[in-house]
Parts: C-alpha cells; structure tokens; sequence
C-alpha cells in the first residue's frame, strides 16, 4: 500500500491516499450542516408499523455530523419495539447510532431503540447520547421517530429529523417561487392593488412615492380622493407641510375612465382628483407621482 501523504488539499493529487474521515466530515459539515440530516432521495428513512412490535425503515442518506451513511435503494431495515404495558404510556426513540472503537478507530452506524419508561399519565421522550464527532466522541445518536406507544399498541410514529434539500430541488422551489412572485405581481397590477415605488435622491433631500391605484367614482361627483393625511405622513413625516409636495397624476390604462383630469388638489391636508365631464361611474385607474423636497 502507498504511503499515506499529509496534506489538507482533500480535491487534487498527492501521490497516494491523503484523504481522512475527519477532513471529509469537516468539509461535509461545511457544505450541508453541522447536525443530523437526512438528505434528499430515495424514502428519505420512512417508516412502516408493521406490528405492534416492529417498525420498517427504508432508504436514506443520513449526514450525521458530516458522516454520510448510505443506506441503499432497496434496503430497509426492521427494528424492534418492546412490548406495550396494559394502562401504561410509553415513548421509544429511534436512533441511527454512530459509534467508534477507541482502539481500533473503525466507525460503524447502526438503528437503535432507545426505550422509554412507562407512565400511566402522560409519556415522556428517552434521553438520547449527543456527542459531537467533531471533537472526537466515539458515540452520537440521531434521532430518527418518536414512537407512542399506549397500552399494547403503537398510536403514532413522528418523524424528528430535517430533511435537507438538494440543490436541484431548491432551484426548482426557486424557480416556483419567483414564478409565482411575477404572477401574482402581475394579477396585482391588473387589479390595481397598492402597486408603488417609493425612493429618495439627492442624499435624500427628496422623497419620490410613486405608483398606480384604483378609486371608484361616483356619478355626478367629479372628484376622488386619493391620499389622506395619515398617509402623507407615513410618507414624509408627521411634521411635513404640502406646500414642498408636487403631485403630478394622468388618467390610467385598462382601467381608464373617459375623462379629462385637472391638475390634482391639495385641500385639507389631503389630495383629491377632479376630471370633466362629472356624469361618469364605477372603477378609474389613476397613476401618480409625488415628490416630497425637505428643508
């Protein structure tokens, strides 16, 4: 066998075998995590109740503080649950236990059932081993189910684990996400929902609020409100004044009513819309822009 080779450049050639479990589970540490996961594929360690005394776990890819532990596609393993007591509650862990051989180094992982103590009011979770591989403990348990356990019966198997995403799974979720983002965006500008911008310039001596919105107007009215004095200062500040506020509007798109609109007015503290002729009604889209100078 070739000399073993110290180096830390785990991805490149050194001339024979250089690569460690502890520089592996580092780096795998730093790529997924520092805990217990199970990664994506596969049943991803599902369970079956198959009796009252055995539960069936499928296949997974375990990453236990770094250390990836395959279990194959077609295998599975059966664990044993003891017997229920009559009038009792009980609840079982199931662990994927890593363990090391001081002696020898060798690391192995095994499924375990860490039993719990019977109760005849509510049961309470088995302490489970939590070591830090890191650091050099020899034994760490992953919590995989909760089993309950009530009378001779098993009631309920709960998953204790995270499953950790992989990259192609979460650029697809991305994908979704800003798909329906840009959707519900877009059916938010067809509906005029408080489409806006709001930003400033000049080192922030103005503030501009820009954007689209829809009021309906009444027959005969010839006005709208469009802001009150509440939102102008959420805007610009409860001690603003309207004489350093310019507002601009024009009638809008697809909602556009047919009327002419004068130039927007300030009365009270708040801004109103006038247009001609008054004899119009229903929806009017209005697209806005405000620019706010301070002192």
């Amino acid at each position: 066998m070739a000399k073993f080779v110290q180096t830390t450049l785990i991805d490149g050639y050194a001339g024979g075998p250089h690569v460690t479990e502890v520089q592996l589970g580092l780096a795998h540490q730093a790529t997924f995590g520092p805990d217990d996961y199970v990664l994506e594929g596969g049943r991803k360690s599902e369970a079956q109740v198959l009796t009252n005394n055995s539960i069936r776990i499928f296949d997974a890819v375990y990453c236990i503080q770094g250390r990836r532990d395959v279990i194959p596609a077609s295998g599975y393993t059966d664990v044993t649950i003891a017997n229920g007591t009559q009038g009792m509650n009980r609840n079982d862990i199931i662990v994927r236990r890593y363990k090391k051989d001081e002696s020898s180094e060798i690391e192995t992982t095994e499924y375990a059932v860490i039993k719990g103590t019977p109760n005849a009011g509510e049961a309470v979770d088995p302490e489970v081993t939590i070591g830090d591989i890191r650091t050099g403990a020899t034994l760490h348990e992953m919590k995989l189910y909760r089993v309950k356990i009530k009378g001779l019966n098993i009631t309920a198997v709960e998953p204790l684990f995270n499953i950790l995403k992989n990259m192609a799974v979460l650029q697809q979720e991305i994908a979704q996400t800003n798909k329906d983002l840009t959707e519900k965006l877009g059916f938010q500008m067809l509906l005029n929902t408080d489409v806006q911008q709001i930003y400033t310039m000049y080192g922030g001596r103005v503030k501009v609020v820009s954007g689209t919105m829809i009021v309906n107007i009444a027959m005969n009215i010839g006005y709208a409100k469009l802001f009150s004095v509440e939102q102008l200062k959420n805007w610009f500040g409860t001690d603003h004044t309207t004489t350093r506020l310019s507002v601009k509007t024009c009638n809008g798109d697809d909602v556009a009513q047919e009327v002419h609109f004068y130039a927007p007015e300030i009365w009270n503290g708040e801004i109103f819309q006038y247009f001609y002729p008054a004899n119009r009604e229903g929806p009017m889209r209005i697209n806005y822009r405000l620019e706010y100078v301070y002192r």
